[in-house]
């Protein structure tokens, strides 16, 4: 079961306004959704804007296009659009499919009626556009989506790396749809420093991370842990899949995970307690977040011992991780993605169960 929120933010389209993305960031969002455009290569109107935003100030984006497809060849050329936008900000980013039930009016008022078998396939085309491009595949639903419009298994079958973007107005969700969902939107009338208005609100279960494309800023502000951690682990000799050193830009991409997934920080047991193990840059580093996040001032000597275990212990108690006193991938992916001034969870303030939608139609020709 998924239990760690790695982040939370909006979804944001034209609909939202202007927004004051440096107000949103410095609340302690990292990462949102975007919407990219809609239908027949009509691109939000304040895309671009908010995508340059986002880029520069280093917060993470899964864009999405407001599908109005009722064919295999429509799916496909909505993800080719969705692509050239993305192409001009970032490679490999999430980008999700969102079909709902303006699309499936839409559909009707041209003589078509969108089943599941129809819906399903024009998922696939969508998603395998953009799965071909390089990007990461996502699919906006909720219940009633999966039970009448989309054969879930089927387009995991056909799109390798399906990531699934759920919808669902409810304080919790059930154990199943924990384990379903890498992203829940959990309520459309949430409120965020720099957005006017209501606006929906989401939790993070995965950390995509991203690349920017070539010539873009890179990251200047709000990635400092991802530096720190950068810098350590070059330090203590760690390198990426290709053997290389990693590029310290602040970012939490492809490379610094591989290196995440190569470190285990941990105390030496003994027939006395707990000795020194681990040494270096890195548990120096560690002792800091550790330090940071719990606001407690124990020396950061770069030596894993029993104190650092017994920090660690309470910080993985802290942030729902698996109490083991080891540092491994999913504790350094934690304080890496963890924000110390907005750490008691997202807000829900929704308590009706209903399903959800972004209620982005448009009253023009799609």
């Amino acid at each position: 079961m998924k239990q760690l929120v790695y982040g939370r933010g909006p979804d944001i389209s034209y609909h939202n306004g202007a927004v004051d993305w440096k107000q949103i960031k410095e609340s302690g969002c990292r990462q949102t959704g975007l919407r990219a455009g809609y239908g027949n290569n009509h691109v939000d109107r304040n895309y671009k804007k908010n995508a340059a935003s986002c880029r520069e100030l280093g917060i993470q984006v899964m864009l999405y296009w407001f599908s109005y497809a009722f064919t295999e060849e429509m799916a496909c050329a909505e993800g080719r659009y969705a692509l050239g936008q993305a192409a001009d900000y970032w490679t490999g980013c999430p980008i999700a499919y969102d079909l709902e039930y303006d699309s499936i009016r839409y559909a009707k008022e041209k003589g078509v009626v969108l089943t599941r078998e129809t819906c399903t396939r024009l998922a696939i085309a969508f998603l395998k556009e953009v799965k071909t491009a390089g990007y990461l595949p996502v699919l906006y639903t909720n219940r009633d989506y999966l039970l009448h419009y989309f054969d879930l298994e089927r387009i995991r079958c056909e799109v390798e790396g399906l990531y699934v973007w759920y919808t669902r107005y409810t304080q919790t969700l059930s154990e199943e749809e924990r384990n379903l969902a890498d992203v829940w939107q959990y309520t459309s009338k949430g409120s965020m420093p720099g957005v006017t208005g209501h606006t929906d609100l989401n939790a993070f279960f995965t950390d995509f991370g991203l690349s920017m494309s070539e010539g873009s800023k890179e990251c200047e502000s709000g990635c400092l842990s991802v530096l720190e951690f950068q810098k350590a682990a070059n330090a203590d000799g760690y390198r990426d899949m290709d053997g290389k050193p990693l590029q310290e830009d602040g970012l939490n991409g492809k490379r610094t995970r591989a290196v995440c997934r190569k470190i285990l920080l941990q105390a030496k047991k003994s027939d006395g307690g707990w000795q020194v193990g681990s040494r270096g840059a890195l548990v120096k580093w560690w002792q800091g977040r550790c330090n940071e996040i719990l606001s407690h001032n124990n020396p950061a000597d770069g030596l894993f011992g029993s104190a650092t275990r017994k920090e660690t212990l309470l910080l993985q108690e802290r942030m729902g991780l698996k109490k083991d006193g080891i540092t491994g991938f999913n504790s350094i992916q934690a304080v890496l993605s963890y924000d110390t001034g907005n750490s008691s969870g997202f807000p829900v303030s929704q308590k009706a169960l209903r399903t959800g939608s972004h209620c982005d139609g448009e009253e023009i020709d799609r």
